[in-house]
């Protein structure tokens, strides 16, 4: 079907000529005609999601247009009626209007008007879907910014945490510290006092991630160790990952060399990669980040990096859906559906796509590849 007749035609009347004149003359301008006599049989049809438009005798032998106007609005809220009538009645089309009808046009149907019409009704469909996509970007946008807020007020309380927790983790360090000088090593205590301090730096690690990563600022371009960053991302969720029964399995190729990136940005990725395939495994499985050497299709060098889970998969209908915003495949009030489209988002901007790989049970795979030539793979930032 052309562009300029997009949806397919239900015609309802109980004159068999009228059907079949009008349905030849549509056929021939490249629609797809649907027909019915009645009511009853226009209601039985099982794919009202096809009609774009209906067009409606007034008077059928099963009841009137005032009659099916209700029931066609809940089966096609998105086809306009257009009722026929050979009386012009103005109080009867104020009726329909009410109820819904987008014209109203009398026998006998002159074949251009009814074509002008149709095309009248088809820029409007089209406008309509236009203001929609307006309106579904603006939300998108509207719920990121959102999200920045919210970054924003995590990076105030963070910096505020990490300055109550620093003081004190600092004085138990030099205690510690002092301790274990005065301890000689073949006392038994000090392997508790080795543990006690092990423990403390890994909390000082976890306060500086959470503060680094909370920040707010500017896109800020440097040279960047993916594997390193992984590794944080890991332990700022490692209790999470843990509560949940996953096992962490990293795979990190040797010699993977440094990228040029937004290292705030590139944390955000992988924090919400993490976090999904966490979300995927709700009785526990394993998460396996990968990184590796790579190329891109014109043999640039690059670093690839693999997210892959062992949860339940994404059915392949929806895959290509994944990195719209607000789709998401979790329950109700689980998720904002805007994960993935901040990770595409980013990556877009270091000039790459990200891929999305499931087999429904088996698990998921996100690869990422990124240049690694500076002029490459942060142009968007700049220019963003």
């Amino acid at each position: 079907m052309s562009e300029s007749t997009p949806f397919t035609v239900l015609m309802v009347d109980d004159d068999a000529d009228t059907r079949q004149n009008l349905r030849d003359i549509l056929e021939l301008d490249g629609y797809q005609v649907d027909v019915a006599a009645t009511a009853a049989e226009a209601l039985a049809r099982d794919h009202w999601a096809e009609y774009g438009v209906v067009i409606l005798d007034r008077k059928l032998p099963d009841g009137t247009a005032e009659d099916l106007l209700p029931h066609i609005r809940r089966l096609a809220p998105d086809a306009a009626v257009m009722i026929v009538t050979g009386f012009a009645d103005l109080q009867a089309a104020i009726a329909a209007f009410r109820l819904g009808a987008a014209d109203y046009i009398l026998k006998p149907i002159n074949p251009d008007e009814l074509r002008t019409r149709l095309r009248r009704i088809a820029e409007h469909r089209r406008d309509r879907e236009s203001l929609r996509e307006k309106t579904r970007e603006l939300r998108a946008t509207t719920q990121q910014l959102w999200q920045a807020a919210r970054l924003a007020g995590v990076g105030e309380l963070a910096a505020s945490i990490a300055h109550e927790l620093n003081n004190p983790l600092g004085t138990v360090s030099l205690r510690v510290e002092a301790m274990l000088a005065k301890t000689p090593p073949e006392d038994p205590r000090r392997r508790s006092l080795e543990i006690v301090e092990q423990e403390v730096e890994r909390m000082a690690r976890l306060v500086g991630n959470l503060l680094q990563f909370s920040r707010a600022g500017v896109n800020q371009v440097s040279t960047v160790d993916v594997c390193e960053e992984i590794r944080r991302t890991l332990e700022l969720v490692e209790y999470h990952l843990r509560k949940h029964q996953i096992r962490v399995e990293p795979d990190f190729a040797p010699g993977v060399p440094m990228i040029y990136a937004d290292r705030q940005q590139l944390r955000q990725v992988l924090l919400n990669l993490s976090t999904n395939a966490t979300d995927a495994m709700p009785n526990g499985g394993r998460l396996i980040p990968r990184v590796r050497s790579g190329e891109l299709a014109a043999g640039q060098p690059a670093v690839v990096i693999e997210v892959e889970d062992t949860g339940t998969g994404i059915p392949l209908e929806l895959l290509p859906r994944v990195t719209e915003p607000f789709f998401t495949t979790k329950p109700e009030g689980k998720g904002t559906g805007l994960g993935l489209a901040i990770c595409r988002r980013i990556v877009q901007q270091h000039q790459r796509t990200i891929e999305v790989q499931s087999r429904l049970g088996e698990g998921t795979t996100i690869r990422i590849t990124l240049p690694v030539r500076p002029d490459t793979n942060v142009a968007g930032l700049h220019v963003g």
